[in-house]
Protein backbone atom coordinates (compact mmCIF):
# COMPACT_ATOMS: atom_id res chain seq x y z
CA UNK A 1 0.00 0.00 0.00
CA UNK A 2 1.47 3.36 -1.02
CA UNK A 3 1.56 6.13 1.54
CA UNK A 4 -0.35 9.40 1.15
CA UNK A 5 0.76 12.63 2.79
CA UNK A 6 -2.66 13.73 3.99
CA UNK A 7 -3.42 10.71 6.15
CA UNK A 8 -2.88 10.50 9.89
CA UNK A 9 -1.19 7.37 11.10
CA UNK A 10 -1.22 5.68 14.48
CA UNK A 11 2.47 4.86 14.15
CA UNK A 12 5.33 5.76 11.85
CA UNK A 13 8.36 3.43 11.82
CA UNK A 14 11.61 4.84 10.45
CA UNK A 15 13.92 2.08 9.18
CA UNK A 16 13.37 -1.03 7.08
CA UNK A 17 15.72 -3.34 8.96
CA UNK A 18 14.65 -6.31 11.04
CA UNK A 19 13.72 -4.16 14.06
CA UNK A 20 11.67 -1.71 12.02
CA UNK A 21 9.97 -4.34 9.86
CA UNK A 22 9.10 -6.55 12.83
CA UNK A 23 7.78 -3.53 14.78
CA UNK A 24 5.61 -2.61 11.79
CA UNK A 25 4.34 -6.17 11.53
CA UNK A 26 3.40 -6.55 15.18
CA UNK A 27 1.81 -3.11 15.36
CA UNK A 28 -0.22 -3.64 12.17
CA UNK A 29 -1.26 -7.08 13.38
CA UNK A 30 -2.53 -5.40 16.55
CA UNK A 31 -4.73 -3.09 14.49
CA UNK A 32 -2.60 0.05 14.32
CA UNK A 33 -2.41 2.11 11.14
CA UNK A 34 1.30 1.89 10.37
CA UNK A 35 3.56 3.72 7.93
CA UNK A 36 7.07 2.35 7.35
CA UNK A 37 9.62 4.88 6.05
CA UNK A 38 12.84 3.49 4.54
CA UNK A 39 15.57 5.40 2.73
CA UNK A 40 16.43 2.55 0.36
CA UNK A 41 14.69 -0.85 0.55
CA UNK A 42 13.98 -3.45 3.25
CA UNK A 43 17.13 -5.33 4.30
CA UNK A 44 19.40 -3.14 2.17
CA UNK A 45 21.56 -2.13 5.15
CA UNK A 46 23.03 -4.15 8.01
CA UNK A 47 19.93 -6.28 8.65
CA UNK A 48 20.50 -7.92 5.27
CA UNK A 49 24.29 -7.96 5.42
CA UNK A 50 25.12 -9.53 8.79
CA UNK A 51 26.41 -13.03 9.51
CA UNK A 52 23.04 -14.52 10.52
CA UNK A 53 23.85 -15.75 14.03
CA UNK A 54 20.84 -16.06 16.35
CA UNK A 55 22.60 -16.48 19.67
CA UNK A 56 21.96 -16.08 23.34
CA UNK A 57 25.47 -17.28 24.12
CA UNK A 58 28.14 -14.88 25.34
CA UNK A 59 25.93 -11.78 25.27
CA UNK A 60 26.14 -8.89 27.67
CA UNK A 61 23.82 -9.87 30.50
CA UNK A 62 22.03 -6.52 30.26
CA UNK A 63 20.59 -7.52 26.88
CA UNK A 64 20.22 -11.24 27.51
CA UNK A 65 16.56 -11.08 28.58
CA UNK A 66 15.75 -9.46 25.23
CA UNK A 67 17.54 -12.24 23.36
CA UNK A 68 15.97 -15.02 25.42
CA UNK A 69 12.60 -13.47 24.62
CA UNK A 70 13.43 -13.60 20.91
CA UNK A 71 14.06 -17.35 20.81
CA UNK A 72 10.38 -18.47 20.83
CA UNK A 73 9.73 -15.98 18.04
CA UNK A 74 12.49 -17.49 15.90
CA UNK A 75 11.39 -21.03 16.67
CA UNK A 76 7.87 -20.35 15.40
CA UNK A 77 8.62 -17.64 12.84
CA UNK A 78 8.29 -19.62 9.62
CA UNK A 79 4.94 -21.03 10.73
CA UNK A 80 3.68 -17.62 11.88
CA UNK A 81 4.72 -15.68 8.78
CA UNK A 82 4.19 -18.48 6.28
CA UNK A 83 7.64 -17.92 4.77
CA UNK A 84 10.98 -19.67 4.81
CA UNK A 85 13.68 -17.65 6.57
CA UNK A 86 16.36 -20.34 6.74
CA UNK A 87 15.84 -20.97 10.44
CA UNK A 88 17.98 -23.80 11.82
CA UNK A 89 18.52 -24.51 15.51
CA UNK A 90 21.99 -26.03 15.39
CA UNK A 91 23.51 -24.32 18.42
CA UNK A 92 26.34 -21.85 18.91
CA UNK A 93 29.90 -23.01 19.57
CA UNK A 94 32.53 -20.64 20.98
CA UNK A 95 35.96 -22.25 20.73
CA UNK A 96 38.59 -21.86 23.46
CA UNK A 97 42.30 -21.87 22.65
CA UNK A 98 43.81 -21.21 26.09
CA UNK A 99 43.10 -21.62 29.78
CA UNK A 100 42.23 -17.92 29.93
CA UNK A 101 39.57 -18.50 27.26
CA UNK A 102 38.13 -21.36 29.29
CA UNK A 103 38.04 -19.31 32.49
CA UNK A 104 36.12 -16.50 30.78
CA UNK A 105 33.66 -18.90 29.16
CA UNK A 106 33.10 -20.84 32.38
CA UNK A 107 32.29 -17.61 34.22
CA UNK A 108 29.71 -16.62 31.59
CA UNK A 109 28.23 -20.13 31.45
CA UNK A 110 27.85 -20.32 35.22
CA UNK A 111 25.90 -17.07 35.46
CA UNK A 112 23.83 -17.79 32.33
CA UNK A 113 22.69 -21.17 33.62
CA UNK A 114 22.14 -20.16 37.25
CA UNK A 115 20.45 -16.78 36.71
CA UNK A 116 18.86 -17.16 33.27
CA UNK A 117 18.30 -20.90 32.96
CA UNK A 118 20.12 -21.29 29.66
CA UNK A 119 21.20 -24.69 28.35
CA UNK A 120 24.80 -23.50 27.86
CA UNK A 121 27.45 -26.04 28.76
CA UNK A 122 31.22 -26.40 28.61
CA UNK A 123 32.82 -28.98 26.33
CA UNK A 124 36.20 -30.64 26.53
CA UNK A 125 38.47 -30.69 23.48
CA UNK A 126 37.37 -34.23 22.68
CA UNK A 127 33.67 -33.33 23.03
CA UNK A 128 34.19 -30.31 20.77
CA UNK A 129 35.77 -32.43 18.05
CA UNK A 130 32.99 -35.00 18.38
CA UNK A 131 30.35 -32.30 17.97
CA UNK A 132 32.03 -30.83 14.87
CA UNK A 133 33.82 -33.68 13.08
CA UNK A 134 35.13 -31.33 10.35
CA UNK A 135 37.10 -29.37 12.95
CA UNK A 136 40.85 -29.99 12.68
CA UNK A 137 42.25 -32.15 15.47
CA UNK A 138 45.47 -30.08 15.49
CA UNK A 139 43.90 -26.59 15.60
CA UNK A 140 44.86 -26.10 19.28
CA UNK A 141 41.30 -26.09 20.61
CA UNK A 142 41.31 -26.87 24.34
CA UNK A 143 37.52 -26.82 24.80
CA UNK A 144 34.46 -24.76 23.98
CA UNK A 145 31.25 -23.22 25.25
CA UNK A 146 28.12 -24.54 23.57
CA UNK A 147 24.47 -23.48 23.66
CA UNK A 148 22.32 -26.04 21.78
CA UNK A 149 19.20 -23.85 21.73
CA UNK A 150 20.89 -21.12 19.68
CA UNK A 151 20.40 -21.03 15.94
CA UNK A 152 20.84 -19.21 12.65
CA UNK A 153 18.76 -17.72 9.84
CA UNK A 154 19.15 -15.93 6.52
CA UNK A 155 19.24 -12.19 7.33
CA UNK A 156 17.72 -10.69 4.19
CA UNK A 157 15.04 -13.38 3.94
CA UNK A 158 13.99 -12.90 7.56
CA UNK A 159 13.83 -9.11 7.26
CA UNK A 160 11.81 -9.29 4.04
CA UNK A 161 9.48 -11.86 5.60
CA UNK A 162 8.58 -9.39 8.36
CA UNK A 163 8.17 -6.62 5.78
CA UNK A 164 5.85 -8.69 3.60
CA UNK A 165 3.83 -9.79 6.62
CA UNK A 166 3.51 -6.14 7.73
CA UNK A 167 2.12 -5.19 4.33
CA UNK A 168 -0.33 -8.09 4.40
CA UNK A 169 -1.59 -6.79 7.75
CA UNK A 170 -2.26 -3.34 6.33
CA UNK A 171 0.98 -1.40 6.84
CA UNK A 172 1.84 1.21 4.23
CA UNK A 173 5.26 2.29 3.03
CA UNK A 174 7.28 5.28 1.85
CA UNK A 175 10.51 4.09 0.23
CA UNK A 176 13.38 5.66 -1.68
CA UNK A 177 13.81 8.84 0.36
CA UNK A 178 15.13 9.35 3.90
CA UNK A 179 13.22 10.75 6.82
CA UNK A 180 14.62 14.24 7.27
CA UNK A 181 13.07 15.19 10.59
CA UNK A 182 10.83 14.17 13.48
CA UNK A 183 8.24 16.82 14.21
CA UNK A 184 7.00 17.82 17.68
CA UNK A 185 4.04 19.85 18.87
CA UNK A 186 3.44 20.89 22.48
CA UNK A 187 6.23 18.61 23.70
CA UNK A 188 5.16 15.43 21.96
CA UNK A 189 5.70 13.76 18.60
CA UNK A 190 3.43 14.97 15.81
CA UNK A 191 4.89 13.41 12.66
CA UNK A 192 7.82 12.70 10.37
CA UNK A 193 9.15 14.88 7.58
CA UNK A 194 10.24 13.05 4.42
CA UNK A 195 11.72 15.69 2.12
CA UNK A 196 8.82 18.10 1.48
CA UNK A 197 6.09 15.79 2.78
CA UNK A 198 4.84 15.60 6.36
CA UNK A 199 3.35 12.34 7.59
CA UNK A 200 1.46 12.80 10.85
CA UNK A 201 1.43 10.42 13.81
CA UNK A 202 1.45 10.64 17.59
CA UNK A 203 4.01 7.83 17.91
CA UNK A 204 7.27 7.41 15.99
CA UNK A 205 9.75 4.54 16.20
CA UNK A 206 13.30 5.38 15.13
CA UNK A 207 14.99 2.13 14.10
CA UNK A 208 17.15 3.46 11.28
CA UNK A 209 20.41 1.78 12.26
CA UNK A 210 23.38 3.95 11.32
CA UNK A 211 20.99 6.69 10.24
CA UNK A 212 19.38 7.01 13.68
CA UNK A 213 21.90 9.28 15.39
CA UNK A 214 21.70 12.21 12.98
CA UNK A 215 17.91 12.06 12.87
CA UNK A 216 17.59 11.91 16.66
CA UNK A 217 20.12 14.70 17.10
CA UNK A 218 17.87 17.01 15.06
CA UNK A 219 15.05 16.09 17.44
CA UNK A 220 17.16 16.99 20.47
CA UNK A 221 18.44 13.55 21.53
CA UNK A 222 22.23 13.38 21.26
CA UNK A 223 23.10 9.68 21.33
CA UNK A 224 26.84 8.86 21.17
CA UNK A 225 26.35 6.42 18.31
CA UNK A 226 29.28 5.49 16.08
CA UNK A 227 29.76 3.34 12.99
CA UNK A 228 32.00 0.39 12.12
CA UNK A 229 32.34 -0.98 8.59
CA UNK A 230 32.35 -4.77 8.78
CA UNK A 231 33.24 -7.21 6.00
CA UNK A 232 31.58 -10.56 5.29
CA UNK A 233 32.80 -13.21 2.83
CA UNK A 234 30.95 -16.20 1.40
CA UNK A 235 32.42 -19.35 -0.12
CA UNK A 236 31.04 -21.54 -2.86
CA UNK A 237 28.45 -24.04 -1.64
CA UNK A 238 29.25 -27.53 -0.41
CA UNK A 239 25.92 -28.86 0.91
CA UNK A 240 27.20 -32.42 1.33
CA UNK A 241 29.45 -31.33 4.23
CA UNK A 242 27.25 -29.83 6.93
CA UNK A 243 28.19 -27.90 10.08
CA UNK A 244 24.91 -27.24 11.92
CA UNK A 245 26.36 -24.98 14.65
CA UNK A 246 27.50 -21.39 14.27
CA UNK A 247 31.20 -21.35 15.19
CA UNK A 248 33.23 -18.54 16.75
CA UNK A 249 37.00 -18.88 16.48
CA UNK A 250 39.79 -16.61 17.66
CA UNK A 251 39.05 -13.97 15.04
CA UNK A 252 36.10 -14.96 12.92
CA UNK A 253 32.51 -16.11 13.13
CA UNK A 254 31.51 -18.86 10.70
CA UNK A 255 28.04 -19.96 9.57
CA UNK A 256 26.92 -22.40 6.89
CA UNK A 257 23.89 -21.09 5.03
CA UNK A 258 20.85 -22.98 3.78
CA UNK A 259 22.50 -23.59 0.41
CA UNK A 260 25.67 -25.06 1.91
CA UNK A 261 27.95 -22.05 1.47
CA UNK A 262 30.04 -20.77 4.39
CA UNK A 263 29.81 -17.18 5.56
CA UNK A 264 32.62 -15.73 7.64
CA UNK A 265 33.46 -12.40 9.18
CA UNK A 266 36.22 -11.14 11.44
CA UNK A 267 34.85 -9.56 14.61
CA UNK A 268 35.06 -5.78 14.48
CA UNK A 269 35.99 -3.85 11.37
CA UNK A 270 37.03 -0.43 10.14
CA UNK A 271 36.30 2.93 11.72
CA UNK A 272 36.18 5.39 8.83
CA UNK A 273 37.29 8.77 10.09
CA UNK A 274 34.77 11.57 9.52
CA UNK A 275 35.03 15.32 9.86
CA UNK A 276 32.74 15.10 12.92
CA UNK A 277 34.47 12.11 14.54
CA UNK A 278 35.39 14.33 17.49
CA UNK A 279 31.72 14.55 18.49
CA UNK A 280 31.54 11.43 20.68
CA UNK A 281 35.23 10.73 21.26
CA UNK A 282 35.03 11.06 25.04
CA UNK A 283 32.43 8.32 25.30
CA UNK A 284 34.66 5.68 23.71
CA UNK A 285 37.81 5.90 25.82
CA UNK A 286 37.00 2.86 27.96
CA UNK A 287 35.77 0.89 24.95
CA UNK A 288 39.06 1.45 23.11
CA UNK A 289 41.08 0.45 26.17
CA UNK A 290 39.16 -2.76 26.84
CA UNK A 291 39.00 -3.85 23.19
CA UNK A 292 41.71 -2.02 21.20
CA UNK A 293 41.47 -4.37 18.22
CA UNK A 294 37.71 -3.97 17.70
CA UNK A 295 38.13 -1.31 15.04
CA UNK A 296 40.98 -0.27 12.77
CA UNK A 297 41.08 3.48 12.23
CA UNK A 298 41.04 4.51 8.56
CA UNK A 299 42.49 8.03 8.51
CA UNK A 300 42.15 8.32 4.72
CA UNK A 301 38.42 7.60 4.68
CA UNK A 302 37.41 11.24 4.02
CA UNK A 303 39.61 11.26 0.90
CA UNK A 304 38.47 7.82 -0.23
CA UNK A 305 34.86 9.00 -0.18
CA UNK A 306 35.75 11.49 -2.93
CA UNK A 307 37.09 8.77 -5.23
CA UNK A 308 34.84 6.97 -7.72
CA UNK A 309 33.72 3.52 -6.61
CA UNK A 310 33.99 0.84 -9.26
CA UNK A 311 33.38 -2.24 -7.15
CA UNK A 312 30.85 -4.69 -8.57
CA UNK A 313 27.71 -5.50 -6.61
CA UNK A 314 28.11 -8.64 -4.48
CA UNK A 315 26.40 -11.89 -5.41
CA UNK A 316 23.95 -11.64 -2.53
CA UNK A 317 20.22 -11.55 -1.85
CA UNK A 318 19.98 -8.06 -0.34
CA UNK A 319 19.23 -4.89 -2.33
CA UNK A 320 21.86 -2.18 -2.79
CA UNK A 321 22.33 0.64 -0.30
CA UNK A 322 23.25 4.17 -1.28
CA UNK A 323 26.07 4.00 1.29
CA UNK A 324 27.89 1.40 -0.85
CA UNK A 325 30.24 0.34 1.98
CA UNK A 326 33.55 -1.15 0.82
CA UNK A 327 34.54 -4.69 1.70
CA UNK A 328 38.15 -4.97 2.91
CA UNK A 329 40.22 -7.61 1.12
CA UNK A 330 42.55 -8.14 4.07
CA UNK A 331 39.56 -8.88 6.34
CA UNK A 332 38.44 -11.50 3.84
CA UNK A 333 41.95 -12.98 3.95
CA UNK A 334 41.97 -12.99 7.77
CA UNK A 335 38.65 -14.82 7.92
CA UNK A 336 39.64 -17.24 5.16
CA UNK A 337 42.90 -18.14 6.91
CA UNK A 338 41.14 -18.99 10.16
CA UNK A 339 38.42 -20.90 8.32
CA UNK A 340 41.06 -22.97 6.51
CA UNK A 341 42.98 -23.63 9.73
CA UNK A 342 39.90 -24.77 11.61
CA UNK A 343 38.35 -26.70 8.73
CA UNK A 344 41.15 -27.92 6.42
CA UNK A 345 38.79 -30.30 4.63
CA UNK A 346 36.96 -27.20 3.37
CA UNK A 347 40.03 -25.09 2.62
CA UNK A 348 39.69 -25.64 -1.12
CA UNK A 349 36.39 -23.76 -1.26
CA UNK A 350 36.75 -20.54 -3.23
CA UNK A 351 35.54 -17.21 -1.90
CA UNK A 352 32.57 -16.53 -4.15
CA UNK A 353 31.76 -13.00 -3.02
CA UNK A 354 32.20 -10.47 -0.24
CA UNK A 355 30.45 -7.35 0.97
CA UNK A 356 30.42 -4.84 3.80
CA UNK A 357 27.82 -3.34 6.09
CA UNK A 358 27.72 -0.43 8.52
CA UNK A 359 27.35 -1.50 12.15
CA UNK A 360 25.83 1.11 14.46
CA UNK A 361 27.54 0.89 17.84
CA UNK A 362 27.15 2.38 21.30
CA UNK A 363 30.01 2.97 23.79
CA UNK A 364 28.89 0.08 26.03
CA UNK A 365 28.21 -2.18 23.01
CA UNK A 366 24.54 -2.81 23.84
CA UNK A 367 21.50 -1.21 22.19
CA UNK A 368 19.28 1.70 23.09
CA UNK A 369 15.69 0.52 23.28
CA UNK A 370 12.49 2.08 24.55
CA UNK A 371 10.99 5.48 25.34
CA UNK A 372 12.79 8.81 25.55
CA UNK A 373 12.37 10.91 28.66
CA UNK A 374 10.82 14.30 27.88
CA UNK A 375 9.89 13.34 24.30
CA UNK A 376 6.43 11.82 24.51
CA UNK A 377 5.59 9.54 21.62
CA UNK A 378 9.20 8.95 20.54
CA UNK A 379 10.53 5.38 20.71
CA UNK A 380 14.05 4.28 19.83
CA UNK A 381 15.60 0.96 18.83
CA UNK A 382 19.16 1.40 17.63
CA UNK A 383 22.84 0.85 18.46
CA UNK A 384 22.71 -2.96 18.45
CA UNK A 385 26.49 -2.96 17.96
CA UNK A 386 26.81 -5.79 15.46
CA UNK A 387 24.61 -8.33 17.21
CA UNK A 388 21.08 -7.06 16.62
CA UNK A 389 19.84 -9.62 14.12
CA UNK A 390 19.06 -12.24 16.76
CA UNK A 391 17.15 -10.01 19.20
CA UNK A 392 15.72 -7.93 16.35
CA UNK A 393 12.24 -9.52 16.25
CA UNK A 394 11.82 -9.20 20.02
CA UNK A 395 13.03 -5.60 19.90
CA UNK A 396 10.38 -4.94 17.26
CA UNK A 397 7.75 -6.58 19.42
CA UNK A 398 8.80 -4.52 22.46
CA UNK A 399 8.55 -1.30 20.46
CA UNK A 400 5.15 -2.24 19.05
CA UNK A 401 3.84 -2.92 22.55
CA UNK A 402 5.17 0.40 23.83
CA UNK A 403 3.64 2.14 20.80
CA UNK A 404 0.27 0.68 21.80
CA UNK A 405 0.60 2.05 25.31
CA UNK A 406 1.42 -1.30 26.88
CA UNK A 407 4.43 -2.42 28.90
CA UNK A 408 7.45 -4.15 27.45
CA UNK A 409 7.12 -7.95 27.63
CA UNK A 410 10.76 -8.23 28.76
CA UNK A 411 13.02 -6.18 31.00
CA UNK A 412 14.71 -3.43 28.98
CA UNK A 413 15.58 -1.13 31.89
CA UNK A 414 19.33 -1.45 31.24
CA UNK A 415 18.88 -0.38 27.61
CA UNK A 416 17.44 3.07 28.35
CA UNK A 417 18.68 6.27 26.70
CA UNK A 418 19.14 7.65 30.22
CA UNK A 419 22.55 6.01 30.49
CA UNK A 420 23.79 8.55 27.94
CA UNK A 421 22.63 11.74 29.58
CA UNK A 422 25.25 14.48 29.49
CA UNK A 423 28.03 13.98 31.97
Amino acid sequence: MEATSDRNWDLIVIGGGIVGCSAAYYAAKNGMRVLLVERDAPASAQSGRNLGFVRQQNRDFRELALMIGAMPIWEGLEAELGRQVGWQQGGNLSLAFSEADLVARRAWQKRATEEFGLDTRMLSAAETLALVPHLAADCDVVGAMYTPSDGKAEPARATRAFFDAALENGAAFAFGEPATGIEFSAGRVSGVQVRDRLYRADVVITAAGAGSAALLRKAGLNLPQEFIRATVARTAARPQQRIPACVSGQLAGIRQDVNGAYLMSVAGGEYDLRFDSWRHMRWYGETRKSNPDAARLDYLAPLKRLLPRKAASPLADFPPSRDRPRAEAFRVDQARQEFSRLFPALADLEIETSWAGIIDVMPDVIPVLGTVEGMSGLLVGTGFSGHGFGPGPMAGKVLSELASGRKSPVDISSLSTLRFVKR
